[in-house]
């Protein structure tokens, strides 16, 4: 069985040490000196994290549902390899740094981490997820698998669903940790089908659980033997009957992926323990074994044992890409005969951008490299680099400014790091041009035969190169200003003699949301055109809380949100004739002259705006009568009588008209056109149109009561309920009124605990109902 294809984004918490840092890691001068955190120094010696064979580094991400201990057991994870020397606790993370972060009491963003373990390297990614999908996704795309943390006091929740689609979707290979064993009251046998439910693929355990609830032991498998990272079947296996109970069905699970293993599983009634680790390593690497291990990152149980799979089971950068060539082959008919690894030139792809008063960061995900500045060859960065986006050439920095993340520590790749394929790094003051999820090239390498299949089939291949860059469902609109009687963001401007203060604060706004919109990529910025507000687009009020809050602590900007403008339209009610436009100006000299006359009908619904021309005789001009039209498509978007909306889905007929042979001019018609249509509505009388949209609601089936709720509350209905790709997953579309978009994102997750989402498109424009009409239109003459 297969990962089901089912649909699917890292910010990077930057926070200098306020001390000096340990031994080997450097501190950047240009960097902002602000930390909340001290992270506690850094024991594991540099030289123990570097690596120059990429088949012994394992890029790993932390993906699930918030509080299920993400953070916590990568903490263990660095904390038992000696990275850190503070013990991990609960209450708080070693490893969050924003201020965001100490607030909610959870991540807000991914954060990196490096660990030695049996004389391979761990780089790991803790990402948020949660209320924060975006960051998490483009952390987890720089991966080559994850690391699924699922709590078994709180079984699958929306997060652990949305990490399981993300990775399912983009082809990472995934492996669970059942964390918080410790908990009392534990119904595994029931967290075990969630998960099969929920994503289709039933977990493999690799270890069996031993004793009581409250005194429990965890008995693997496999154990790795020193320094190879091969793993070897665990010498208790042979004399405890609940391990070769689960060897046995180990064995067959890996015999069932590959016709080979079945026939000698067949024949021979058992698999040799290389057969079967090879065999768990290429299933899970093709998604058709889903492994779990059991953890508490509390007691730190299970964690080594946790880091020898991520060794011997997960794959390394070149075996991901190896599979992405097969891929690529398989679909494109072309010659498997290439092959990845260090002499491939230098390409990486942008996962993060950081920005700040002292410049940006850019966390880069290496895919391959063989640059050579020195004799060794992993020390080094180009000198150029081509955006193969918009084929600019950029300039690369030094090494010297570059370094390896580990935590809130910075190694300088200067100290002995390694820049191999499958490493992230970040890189300094990269131009603005620079976004996230560009891939940048060594201009030699750009013809590439690699590359050029990754890339020519980024729309069919999900690699670690070429996963596609998705839209994150934006769920929540705000209008955004300052807040009223702020004075705090004013402070440099009231230095300043003269120039206008607002424009100054409204301009500060402006370039500290476009700041924060190229870190985060579930932020988007727009004007609306016929208000002229400020708006932002972001995931949830959660999201737009953390917002402000960034905007007060790192610009010192308070602003207050307000709901987003709905984009109402008024049409006429009823047909009416040869309703006549004058303008008449006469001040001496030359005067301005125009008369039309209009007739002006409903149309049906979507047809937008028409004009027609039945003049005759030449009584206007052809040139007047352009004059006529612009006048009259002006004034229908200027607004109609009823609220001062744009009008649509009207005919205009210009059926007679007068003119002058010496005042008649251009502005005159259009004048006479505006006058026209001012008369014209007020006649026929307008009605106002609401914007409705198709919402597309992903659920579990438990929830569909709960939807079915919401849409009525809100005056909607249900278009379809069909079943998800996923699991337990229920898709369903209905029809509501833009003007309820906001209160639907805040009751779906009132009602599903955060466990639903949606996403809404444009579908058409509806009469609003009498009774509501008044409270609409006095709204926007308010405003």
């Amino acid at each position: 069985m297969g990962f089901p294809s089912c649909f699917g984004g890292l910010s990077l918490v930057l926070a200098l040490l306020l001390q000096e840092p340990a031994s080997g890691f450097t501190t950047l001068p240009w960097l902002p000196r602000k930390a909340t955190f001290q992270l506690s120094a850094v024991a594991q010696e540099t030289s123990a994290l570097k690596v120059e064979d990429p088949s012994l580094l394992r890029n790993v991400g932390i993906v699930g549902h918030s509080h299920h201990g993400k953070s916590t057991l990568m903490e263990w994870m660095l904390y038992d390899e000696n990275v850190l020397t503070k013990t991990p606790t609960r209450a708080h993370s070693s490893l969050d740094a924003d201020p965001a972060e100490a607030q909610r009491g959870s991540s807000v963003f991914s954060h990196y981490g490096k660990c030695p373990h049996n004389g391979h390297v761990l780089a790991l990614t803790d990402t948020p997820w949660g209320d924060f999908p975006a960051d998490a996704q483009a952390s987890v795309d720089g991966t080559d698998a994850a690391v699924l943390v699922v709590s078994a006091a709180d079984s699958v929740q929306s997060g652990t669903l949305s990490a399981w689609q993300h990775c399912a979707s983009h082809h990472i290979p995934a492996m669970v940790a059942l964390t918080k064993l410790d908990r009392p009251f534990l119904q595994l046998s029931r967290v075990l089908q969630d998960m099969e439910d929920a994503f289709g693929i039933k977990p493999l355990p690799l270890q069996v659980l031993s004793g009581e609830p409250d005194d429990y032991s965890v008995l693997p498998l496999f154990q790795l033997q020193d320094d190879s990272g091969d793993l070897i079947q665990n010498a208790q296996v042979a004399n405890n009957e609940e391990l070769q109970l689960a060897w046995t069905v180990l064995e067959e699970a890996v015999a069932m992926t590959d016709d080979d293993l079945l026939v000698d599983y067949l024949e021979d009634g058992e698999l040799t323990t290389g057969q079967v680790v090879r065999g768990l390593q290429k299933a899970v690497l093709q998604h058709k074994i889903l492994p779990l291990v059991y953890t508490s990152a509390e007691s730190d149980t299970g964690v080594r044992e946790l880091m020898d799979i991520v060794v011997g089971v997960l794959p390394s950068p070149l075996d991901t890409r190896d599979e992405a060539i097969r891929m690529a082959c398989e679909q494109e008919a072309a010659k498997c005969d290439l092959k990845p690894g260090i002499e491939a030139g230098f390409c990486a792809r942008v996962l993060h951008t950081t920005i700040n008063s002292f410049g940006s960061l850019s966390v880069l995900r290496v895919i391959s490299n063989s640059v050579h500045d020195t004799n060794d060859a992993f020390a080094s960065l180009p000198h150029e680099v081509v955006n193969l986006r918009n084929e600019e050439t950029i300039k690369m920095p030094s090494v010297a400014t570059s370094f390896s993340l580990s935590g809130k520590d910075r190694v300088s790749l200067q100290d002995g790091m390694a820049i191999v394929p499958g490493d992230v790094i970040a890189v300094p003051k990269l131009p603005e041009s620079v976004h996230t999820n560009d891939i940048l090239s060594i201009p030699e390498a750009q013809d590439d035969e690699l590359s050029e299949i990754l890339l020519e089939t980024q729309a069919n291949v999900l690699t670690p190169l070429s996963r596609p860059v998705e839209q994150v469902a934006l769920m929540t609109a705000a209008t955004v200003t300052f807040a009223s009687g702020d004075t705090s963001s004013s402070k440099q401007s009231k230095k300043k003699k003269g120039g206008n203060k607002n424009n100054n604060n409204d301009e500060k706004l402006v370039n500290a949301l476009r700041s924060l919109a190229r870190e985060d990529l579930a932020l988007r910025l727009e004007q609306d055109a016929a208000s002229g507000k400020l708006m932002v687009h972001c995931m949830s009020a959660e999201h737009l809380q953390l917002l402000a809050l960034r905007l007060e602590d790192r610009y010192d900007l308070h602003v207050e949100f307000g709901q987003p403008p709905v984009a109402y339209r008024e049409t006429l009610v009823k047909r009416v004739v040869k309703v006549e436009g004058k303008h008449k100006k006469q001040s001496g000299g030359s005067g301005q002259f125009g008369v039309c006359f209009i007739d002006m009908e409903p149309l049906e619904e979507g047809a937008g705006i028409e004009f027609e021309s039945r003049i005759k005789g030449g009584v206007i001009s052809k040139t007047f009568i352009a004059s006529v039209e612009k006048g009259v498509r002006e004034q229908l978007q200027a607004g109609g009588p009823l609220g001062g909306f744009p009008v649509t889905d009207v005919k205009v007929t210009l059926v007679d008209g007068k003119m002058h042979s010496v005042d008649s001019k251009d502005i005159a018609f259009q004048s006479a056109g505006k006058q026209a249509v001012k008369a014209a509505l007020e006649r026929g009388k307008t009605r106002l149109l609401q914007p409705m949209e198709k919402v597309t609601f992903s659920i579990d089936t438990s929830l569909q009561g709960d939807v079915n709720s919401i849409v009525s509350r809100f005056d909607g209905y249900v278009l379809s309920s069909t079943p998800g790709e996923v699991g337990s997953e229920l898709e369903m579309e209905a029809i509501l009124c833009s003007a309820s978009i906001g209160q639907v994102s805040d009751s779906l997750r009132a009602a599903s605990a955060g466990e639903g989402s949606f996403t809404s498109e444009f579908s058409h424009y509806q009469p609003v109902q009498d009774d509501l009409v008044k409270g609409i239109v006095g709204e926007s003459h308010d405003d």
